[in-house]
């Protein structure tokens, strides 16, 4: 970064070189056409066009430098207390910088209106030269009586004269026309090469931008195949490291703690539902044979004596009501018996399968194939 000392040598030279900006300038407004026509004008006004665009560019430069002092002084005064002479320094630059700045521009101004001013006399110039031409008069009105007494060769040798003079200067105003036509010419060399050069600027940029959407769509479509690629693998790493960890961590675990024990209560529950439907089973048909049995015997006591007729067995068919709700009692009562009796077996099975649980050993498949060992020696 630039110091304060060093901003303000710069900006002293490019005061001294904008002040010696302004004679040019002074030289192009009061300029008056001479021998040499419009080409010493348009020199002029393209080294002084020249020199302000430098003055212009190297003053851009230095607003950007003490832009950033003072952006830096002012980091610097929250963090430090600086002393008041380096503000003071600053704010002269700041200060010099914009007087700069607008001298600058007035100068442009000033130049602009010189050029015009320049151009106007020379327009001017080259009118009353065209003028004093067309209304210059004949020689022979000019001398008028006096030219009478002249003889032919004078005559001829005044108007040769006055034919040479008009050549000369038909010539001049050629030469300027041919001047200005030849800084037209050149003028329009330069912008032709300058189009040309910025046809080919549009066209290298046509291709680079064609190039680059290319690039954009190849890039997108090769990430889109790669996101899915890599997605792919993500999962099938995820899935085996899961594989591996329940085969290597879970698994063993899972199958002595979850397995074996839900098995094996399968196995016992299926084992007492069986061993209850059997009981339940034989306990029913006892109960229905012993039900038959009393029905047939209370039905014996309760019928009628028989009396032979002619060799043939006759019984009565008339049952007294009493008989009939002592024989329902009965029934009842036998029913009731069979439920109790069947409640008191299931309670004597389960117990005696828990009895059976308790004192199994410590392997199960031992324990499963004495548990079902038991069942079959009780089904037998």
């Amino acid at each position: 970064m630039s110091t304060i000392a060093t901003l303000q040598a710069r900006l002293k030279e490019l005061s001294t070189t904008l002040g010696q900006i302004r004679p040019s300038i002074d030289k192009l407004r009061n300029f008056t056409p001479a021998e040499k026509g419009d080409e010493e004008r348009v020199e002029l006004g393209a080294e002084i066009h020249a020199g302000l665009k430098d003055t212009e560019e190297e003053l851009e430069l230095l607003r950007i430098e003490v832009e950033a002092l003072d952006s830096g002084s002012d980091n610097r005064r929250k963090h430090s207390v600086t002393s008041g002479e380096k503000d003071a320094e600053k704010e002269r630059v700041v200060m010099t910088t914009a007087r700069l700045a607008d001298d600058i521009k007035k100068t442009r101004g000033d130049f602009r209106n010189a050029q015009l001013n320049a151009k106007r006399q020379s327009e001017l110039t080259r009118r009353k030269e065209r003028e004093l031409l067309l209304s210059r008069p004949h020689p022979s009105e000019r001398q008028g009586r006096p030219s009478e007494k002249l003889t032919q060769d004078d005559l001829v040798l005044n108007a040769s004269n006055d034919v040479t003079a008009a050549l000369r200067r038909t010539h001049h105003l050629m030469q300027t026309e041919l001047s200005r036509s030849q800084f037209a010419q050149e003028t329009l060399q330069q912008s032709t090469a300058a189009i040309s050069s910025l046809s080919e600027s549009y066209t290298s940029l046509d291709t680079l931008l064609a190039s680059s959407r290319t690039l954009a769509n190849s890039l997108l479509r090769s990430q889109k195949s790669d996101t899915w690629y890599l997605e792919t693998a993500f999962y099938i790493l995820l899935a085996t490291i899961a594989w591996l960890v329940f085969r290597r961590i879970l698994y063993g675990p899972l199958w002595w703690m979850v397995w074996l024990p839900f098995q094996f209560a399968f196995r016992v529950l299926f084992a007492a539902t069986g061993i209850v439907g059997i009981s339940v089973g034989k306990s029913v048909q006892s109960l229905s044979s012993m039900i038959a049995a009393d029905i047939s015997a209370t039905i014996l006591e309760s019928a009628v004596p028989t009396t032979t007729t002619a060799g043939v067995p006759v019984h009565s068919d008339l049952v007294t009501e009493e008989e009939e709700d002592r024989l329902i009692d009965k029934i009842g009562k036998m029913v009731e018996e069979g439920e109790d009796q069947e409640d008191r077996t299931l309670d004597e099975i389960m117990a005696e399968e828990k009895q059976k649980v308790e004192k199994a050993p410590r392997n199960p498949k031992k324990r499963m194939m004495e548990g079902e060992r038991d069942v079959m020696r009780e089904e037998l």
